[in-house]
């Protein structure tokens, strides 16, 4: 039902939404589901503060990097403080250091948004200058650690690591994962989330299971990204990050890190080579099997991502513009996370069909850098009325708007607040 709340006080809403889940210098992404600190997550969140409390977004960011391990990569969890209520908790990740975290990473957005963060900071570089290194050695871990070959495809080793946790992409890679533990005892989200929202018991027994072979291997980056039995180039962190690159070299350049800028330089046009290789023969990317050599056969959102990074050809944009205008017919909003004509599509579990609101900003940053600029508007369009009509859930069922997950929902309210709100408050970041 459409919301009869004023716009100034969806507005307050929204920035209520981060106040409540501030644990002091970082954002749990909601209270009861995920208690801890996430790393995109973060990423997204600093740019809602950023609309009123640039100070707190820095710190956002800063908080984060408190969790980076030696060899520069960034976990995609900081446990800050025990939580009885999530698993897999630290002890499933059998990591000794401090701060506890994961043992895996996710999508590397933070250059992107401390990019943003510097554009508003008023010629003050202290924090950027800060930051820049520990960004750069997330960056190296990637091209390095992750692409030990110098492919230029990155690697992830684990579904989550995407930031997409159970998507259509995985559905062939993960199946050759044979399950060694069977944790569905031990879930916590199903006593606070609809379990048709969420994975399968199967699925958390099967990424598990990798938790547990990247255990024996005692976590060593190279070991891991060698021979955990999920090997997959995901195109989602491969355009993510090759747009964090260009973001983080134009800061490199202009704060005066020369190595480093010509590190990522080469990256940059090693990635670059390397993206035609997931594009299937329909013209729309995909992720990679790197143990099969096989591309998914799946088309999700990840696809519109290499517009993002400014990887794609013109020809690409509008093949995606064509999609895109056959999926939103099919579902109702945009962007649904997996096709609604294909047989795997669900409308309510994870990212398996609803839509999420970060998603669609980076798609429509990416739309309009191709001069699709109508469909970068509709899509920011259809994420307001998403909120406007339910609220700042987790994400939303693209048939009819209904919100899913978890509520009070920490990056839909900063996606709000950024972009998505068209009442805004004068300083809203319409632009990645």
């Amino acid at each position: 039902m459409l919301s009869t709340t004023p716009p100034s006080d969806r507005d307050e809403a929204a920035r209520a939404v981060l106040r409540r889940n501030d644990r002091g210098g970082f954002t749990v992404p909601n209270g009861r589901v995920y208690p801890f600190q996430w790393n995109w997550d973060s990423a997204f969140v600093a740019l809602g503060f950023a609309t009123f409390d640039l100070d707190r977004a820095w710190r956002e960011l800063e908080t984060l990097f408190e969790g980076q391990w030696d060899d520069g990569m960034v976990p995609h969890i900081v446990f800050r403080a025990p939580a009885d209520g999530y698993y897999p908790g630290p002890e499933a990740w059998g990591i000794q250091r401090q701060p506890l975290t994961s043992g895996i990473s996710q999508p590397p957005v933070a250059a992107t948004a401390a990019r943003v963060l510097h554009g508003l900071s008023g010629g003050d570089s202290s924090r950027i200058r800060a930051l820049v290194p520990k960004l750069f050695a997330s960056h190296r871990w990637w091209h390095e650690t992750r692409d030990p070959d110098g492919t230029g495809l990155v690697t992830i080793v684990h579904p989550w690591e995407s930031g997409r946790d159970n998507s259509p992409d995985w559905d062939e890679p993960l199946a050759n994962v044979i399950p060694q533990v069977d944790v569905a005892h031990l879930r916590k989200d199903l006593g606070h989330v609809d379990a048709a929202h969420r994975p399968t018991h199967d699925f958390y027994n099967r990424v598990m299971t990798l938790v547990e072979e990247a255990k024996a291997l005692d976590w060593e980056g190279g070991a891991v990204a060698r021979k955990l039995s999920f090997r997959v180039c995901d195109l989602g962190i491969q355009s993510i990050l090759l747009r964090a690159d260009r973001d983080l070299l134009t800061l490199a350049e202009e704060l005066g890190f020369t190595e480093e800028a010509g590190a990522l330089r080469g990256w940059i046009a090693r990635g670059e080579r390397a993206m035609p290789r997931l594009k299937g023969p329909d013209g729309l990317y995909r992720s990679l099997d790197l143990r099969s050599g096989r591309l998914s056969e799946a088309v999700t959102c990840a696809a519109y991502l290499p517009l993002y990074a400014r990887t794609a050809l013109q020809e690409d944009a509008l093949a995606l513009k064509h999609h895109l205008e056959a999926t939103r017919a099919a579902a109702g909003f945009s962007v649904a996370s997996s096709d609604p004509r294909d047989r795997r599509f669900d409308a309510t579990r994870y990212w398996r069909g609803p839509v999420w609101l970060m998603m669609n900003r980076m798609i429509a940053d990416g739309l309009a850098a191709y001069g699709l600029t109508d469909e970068a508007n509709l899509l920011r369009r259809d994420s307001g009325d998403l909120v406007r009509q339910n609220g700042f859930w987790e994400y939303f069922d693209p048939s009819d708007g209904t919100g899913c997950g978890g509520p009070d929902f920490s990056w839909t309210a900063a996606m709000w607040l950024s972009w998505a709100g068209s009442e805004g408050n004068g300083q809203a970041l319409t632009t990645l």
